[in-house]
């Protein structure tokens, strides 16, 4: 058969009509599974894929996914890298009808997570690509985007008590576990270790935890060691985390590894900048002043999580499933990239 395969083509070569496979490929009404698998076997054997642009053409339809993240101060800033994945993943799809409309949520103020999420039921759009930061009102806005039927793909982390079509994000537990395998190749035995959280709601912030448990599950694992391991959260007003550290009665000289589980890296080494020899200090992320720290040797590793191609992903994700009528797949997990000031040129994100 020729490469330009109709409906009706399918039909005639299985000997049906050409409603049991329009049936059969939306996923519609009763089809004996005899016809069923005919019928998509012939499909595979032809590789026939629907027109969508003279469909939707047809159907004059448009077609609205919201965005829901952090808000950024600048397009250097960690947040604005998911961001532009989803627009260029429009670009791409706008021919087929597709707009977007985007809104922000401040991180230290849940209150405008909500707010903002009142705002897109309003607007009742196709889907919803939503980093679920701020957990408890991410529930509550995923249970109104349920009753709705709106469907909905996570992106830099995801929440197991509920049912996005499907989420795009790293392994937070196993980056956490290979934060701690590096600074455990670079210290000695018995060392003093610092885990550090810098966010003003920790317990509201699953993916950080899934980091902590992967760091510390790795050291157990590691008991022959007995390195010291002390963890730390503070809100991240300057010099708060020097001050938590003379608090626990931490000489700052003692400190042998410092774990950060978010991309504010650089408070860790303003704690140490008057030291001579600074402790092993990873965390994450490819903003600029990471970078600096990263070529300057202050800062041993950075953990990257693509999170422009996170947002790409989880656009096209959407259309796959909302234009395409195609099931799309579950769990898509990106890389954990470790990166340090010998391989950092290549990195042409930022």
């Amino acid at each position: 058969m020729k490469k330009n395969i109709r409906i009706v083509d399918i039909a005639k070569k299985a000997g049906v009509s050409i409603g049991t496979v329009d049936r059969v490929l939306h996923h519609r009404g009763d089809v004996s599974e005899v016809t069923k698998e005919k019928i998509l076997k012939i499909v595979e054997e032809v590789d026939y894929h629907p027109n969508i642009f003279a469909k939707t053409l047809a159907s004059k339809r448009d077609f609205v996914i919201a965005s829901l993240t952090p808000w950024f101060k600048d397009r250097y800033a960690y947040w604005a890298k998911p961001q532009q994945g989803i627009i260029e993943a429009i670009e791409q799809i706008k021919q087929f009808g597709v707009t977007l409309k985007q809104f922000y949520f401040k991180m230290e103020d849940t209150e405008s997570f909500t707010s903002e999420a009142e705002k897109i039921l309003e607007l009742s759009p196709d889907g919803v690509v939503l980093a679920p930061w701020a957990k408890r009102e991410a529930l509550k806005f995923i249970q109104s985007l349920d009753e709705r039927k709106i469907p909905y793909v996570f992106i830099d982390s995801t929440l197991k008590e509920t049912n996005p079509i499907s989420f795009v994000v790293q392994n937070s537990y196993k980056s956490g576990y290979l934060a701690a395998k590096l600074l455990d190749y670079g210290i000695n035995e018995r060392s003093l270790i610092l885990l550090v959280h810098i966010t003003k709601e920790l317990d509201n912030v699953n993916h950080l935890l899934q980091r902590e448990k992967g760091f510390l599950e790795y050291f157990e694992s590691r008991k022959e060691k007995m390195h010291t391991i002390v963890k730390i959260k503070v809100t991240g007003e300057e010099n708060e985390l020097k001050e938590k550290i003379k608090e626990k009665g931490i000489g700052l000289s003692s400190v042998d590894a410092v774990f950060i589980t978010n991309s504010k890296v650089h408070h860790a080494v303003n704690c140490f900048k008057e030291l001579t020899k600074s402790p092993k200090i990873v965390g994450y992320d490819l903003i600029p002043r990471n970078i600096e720290l990263l070529k300057k040797g202050k800062v041993d590793f950075l953990i990257c999580q693509k999170p422009e191609k996170q947002g790409f992903i989880a656009t096209n994700l959407l259309f796959d499933h909302i234009v395409r009528k195609q099931k799309v797949k579950l769990e898509n997990y990106t890389p954990i990239d470790i990166v340090t000031k010998e391989n950092i040129e290549y990195y042409s994100s930022f």
